[in-house]
């Protein structure tokens, strides 16, 4: 008898959870405000530092942990959600982010890490998963924590990440472009903090929004997405725990085809590395039914085939093996010569 593959498995597994979803407005007729914007505007820099406030948390012996929280510099285009945003709470217009921070990493190359699409933020895995991490690597990590989730997550969401990505497409990409501005304004934050070098790593939708930081950044000193590749299309056409989100879209008349077609119309296809090849690391797994494992090798060719580690597992399959990347990951960044 054949194993499933733990892919699968994980979109069976969410199937109830996605059942308690609030339901989505359909907004594709007013994707229309996207089209004719360069992408300078559409993912823009941040134009200032923000004011950051800190709070120590508690710690493991030889680590020094600490909360930043600022206001986002966010700004919606689609003129109905602005005025929704703006009328909104300051949950999710507040970036929070953890600092973990091993004792004598002072002026080592620094880390910015995003996670996954609904990985919790719980205190276990800031004891286990970061703070191992940071250990292992030698270096401090600052761990951004997207819209919609964690602390971000609006009261009444049945999970974390349920309005990040959802058949309310407008809502969407706004959620990219705010991720994606506040890690830029992050970088701003750690490298006014330090002129030691910052490089973004992440893992699954965080290792595409790593990969996209690539392409928009160049302040970036390195660049590591595990399991991850651009192609939003094709992620919404694989990715098993986006069911909820292809039958919302099909009741709305409009199949991940349509979705990949929005991505294309707004140059996103177009974005390449701003940084040298040299500097960039993949992670991919042969099997993935999240992220495409052909979809990555174009992806790879067209960034002139940087550095890129394959292993014979599924997506969810790769998490065991995050302990011998890991390692990879640190001789990667030791051997880069200074920019």
């Amino acid at each position: 008898m054949s194993v499933p593959n733990l892919d699968d498995v994980a979109g069976v597994l969410v199937r109830p959870l996605q059942l308690l979803r609030s339901r989505p407005h359909n907004t594709i007729d007013r994707l229309s405000a996207y089209r004719g914007i360069g992408l300078d505007d559409l993912f823009p820099a941040p134009d200032r530092l923000p004011r950051v406030r800190s709070r120590e948390r508690s710690s493991l012996p030889g680590f020094h942990n600490e909360d930043l929280f600022f206001a986002s510099l966010h700004q919606p285009i689609e003129p109905l959600f602005a005025k929704h945003y703006h009328a909104r709470s300051r949950r999710f217009q507040t970036v929070y982010a953890r600092r973990i921070r091993p004792r004598g990493t002072e002026g080592r190359p620094r880390l910015l890490y995003i996670h996954g699409y609904m990985q919790p933020e719980t205190v276990v895995e800031e004891l286990t998963l970061l703070s191992g991490m940071a250990r292992a690597l030698d270096m401090e990590i600052v761990h951004l924590q997207p819209p919609y989730h964690g602390r971000r997550t609006p009261r009444g969401s049945a999970y974390g990440g349920e309005r990040f990505w959802s058949a309310d497409i407008v809502r969407s990409f706004e959620a990219m472009r705010q991720t994606l501005l506040d890690a830029r304004t992050l970088l701003s934050v750690m490298l006014d903090e330090s002129p030691a070098p910052v490089g973004v790593a992440g893992v699954s939708l965080g290792g595409a929004f790593s990969a996209a930081l690539s392409c928009l950044d160049p302040r970036l000193d390195f660049s590591v997405p595990f399991i991850a590749h651009m192609d939003m299309g094709t992620l919404l056409r694989d990715a098993p725990v986006l069911g909820a989100m292809r039958k919302d879209l099909a009741a709305f008349g409009w199949t991940w085809r349509e979705f990949g077609a929005f991505f294309s119309s707004i140059g996103w296809d177009e974005l390449l590395p701003v940084i040298p090849r040299e500097r960039i690391l993949l992670f991919a797994a042969e099997h993935d039914r999240f992220f495409d494992a052909d979809v990555l090798r174009d992806m790879w060719r067209r960034w002139e085939e940087p550095a890129i580690r394959w292993y014979p597992t599924s997506h969810i399959g790769f998490i065991p093996h995050m302990p011998l990347a890991i390692p990879l990951m640190r001789e990667f960044v030791r051997e880069l010569p200074p920019r």
